[in-house]
């Protein structure tokens, strides 16, 4: 699998809300930054982080997508807009620029880029009426 593809699955895997399925895609000691928050190290803090989404339903719509490298190696950006439907029923929308290397298959580093204040805004709950 070349490294857009296993980008390509990572981000359907998660979409389908398989976090076991997405997380195998990820190297034993992937570091994944989701700046602006602290950098996790490893599969198992990844899947952690994952796992503490509050979503009922994931939509990682990819509006652009570009990679460089070989069929084995190779980095993959990603322009997104990533959604979360929460359990009220409100659907959070973030811009999000992604970097994931790729070796052989395996996602080594995840970096994602978004406003963290956009995102808490939108986690705010509404204004009582």
């Amino acid at each position: 699998m070349t490294p857009l593809e296993t980008v390509q699955l990572f981000l359907a895997r998660v979409n389908a809300l398989d976090l076991d399925g997405a997380c195998a895609l990820l190297a034993e000691d992937v570091v994944y930054d989701n700046v602006p928050m602290p950098t996790v190290h490893g599969r198992a803090a990844a899947r952690a982080f994952l796992s503490q989404l509050p979503a009922t339903a994931i939509d990682w719509e990819t509006h652009a997508i570009a990679a460089t490298g070989d069929a084995a190696r190779g980095t993959v950006l990603t322009e997104r807009t990533d959604r979360f439907t929460l359990a009220d029923g409100r659907t959070l929308a973030i811009r999000v620029m992604g970097a994931f290397d790729v070796a052989d298959g395996s996602i080594t580093a995840w970096r994602d880029y978004f406003d963290l204040g956009q995102f808490m805004a939108q986690m705010a709950p509404s204004p009582s009426a």
